[in-house]
């Protein structure tokens, strides 16, 4: 299956006028950086990216998995998020180190605001490049497939949020625990993408994950590090986000001990093995209990279902440089839902006369603990 997304994630790269694919089928996304100046390392604006082919910089120092193949040593002398130690403000000249009309700026001048997202139609990234009124010769794609899957997943993986759901009298706040930042911790300032995509919703983002942990221990506090309001003309949603640096892991519990249970949970492929859905769902469920989860909500929760891979029309153009992997290995390239709403399904399933289960509430604490 995997191997049939091979023409549609060239075609997603073919786009660009960089768009340049290699005789392996891979993508030579440094020699694009290098191209226009951004090719940089440590404290580079939001180009802070290390070089080499390994996909993640950094390991949790206790990790039991005995499979070393994605295993990296932490790169001497670079370490993410370094702007955040600094008392300089990225610009968006600063940040993207780009000729002005390549950049997707985030501070307008007047009547330049991108269109209210509710009267667009944002599903890929031709349309994104349309309404940021963007050339596709810019590369900002090579970044902001970051903040884009973010809403990718809310909009139309999750189905929590929407650019047409909310107004100026109901408006939506929406809590997103995002694990295993790395060198998204250099472009913070990038996922305010998400309060003009959006409109009236105002978003907390936490990031969890090693090199959280390892900036936090630098300059710790628990203030958002990172906040920004939309223009009136696009929502004024927000956007505040926080590090949680107490902990090297992401923990099941973690929400439940701070206190907020996340409407969408991000995670990165370097976590995967780390991570156990059935873990989370067995945590999780005594304290939902107790917090007045209904039945029909737990059985959404519990029920046994397929976690079919979707292809990311948001997903950074072009293939890694991995040469031991020849399926498709991109980043950001899929998503899969692991649990979500299923009001889409509910909605179909009722309009053709099918009845949604009605759950028993001791049954479904009964199975989850087998």
């Amino acid at each position: 299956m995997h191997m049939e997304k091979v023409p549609q994630v060239q075609a997603l790269l073919k786009q660009f006028p960089w768009g340049r694919i290699e005789t392996d089928g891979t993508f030579a996304e440094p020699l694009i950086r290098a191209y226009y100046n951004v090719l940089g390392a440590e404290c580079f604006g939001y180009w802070s990216i290390y070089g080499g082919s390994n996909a993640h910089l950094q390991q949790s120092s206790n990790t039991s998995d005995p499979s070393e193949a994605l295993r990296v040593e932490d790169t001497k002398g670079f370490g993410h998020g370094c702007m955040l130690l600094s008392n300089k403000l990225l610009t968006d000249e600063t940040g993207w180190k780009l000729g002005k009309r390549l950049i997707p700026r985030l501070v307008f001048e007047l009547d330049t605001e991108p269109e209210l997202a509710s009267k667009a139609d944002i599903v890929d990234w031709d349309s994104w490049y349309r309404w940021r009124n963007l050339p596709k010769e810019s590369p900002a794609a090579l970044l902001l497939h970051y903040p884009l899957t973010i809403y990718q997943l809310l909009v139309n993986v999750l189905y929590v949020a929407g650019p047409k759901r909310n107004s100026p009298e109901s408006r939506q706040v929406l809590n997103v625990h995002y694990i295993g930042a790395e060198v998204e911790l250099n472009m913070l300032p990038l996922f305010s993408e998400l309060v003009l995509l959006l409109p009236y919703t105002d978003i907390k983002m936490t990031f969890f994950g090693i090199a959280v942990h390892s900036i936090v221990k630098k300059a710790k506090q628990n203030e958002p590090v990172y906040t920004c309001t939309s223009p009136a003309s696009c929502g004024a949603s927000t956007l505040s986000i926080f590090l949680h640096g107490d902990h090297e892991d992401w923990d099941p519990r973690l929400p439940f001990l701070l206190g907020s249970k996340p409407d969408c949970y991000r995670r990165s492929e370097c976590w995967a093995h780390q991570l156990s859905s059935a873990a989370i769902i067995a945590h999780a469920l005594p304290r939902l209990h107790s917090t007045g989860m209904n039945g029909l909500e737990l059985h959404n929760l519990t029920q046994p279902r397929e976690y079919p891979t979707t292809f990311n029309p948001f997903q950074r153009p072009g293939q890694r440089n991995l040469g031991s992997v020849r399926l498709p290995n991109v980043p950001n390239g899929f998503t899969m839902r692991v649990v979500g709403s299923d009001q889409e399904e509910i909605i179909h399933a009722v309009s053709a006369g099918v009845p949604v289960p009605a759950s028993d509430l001791s049954e479904l604490l009964q199975k989850t603990e087998q």
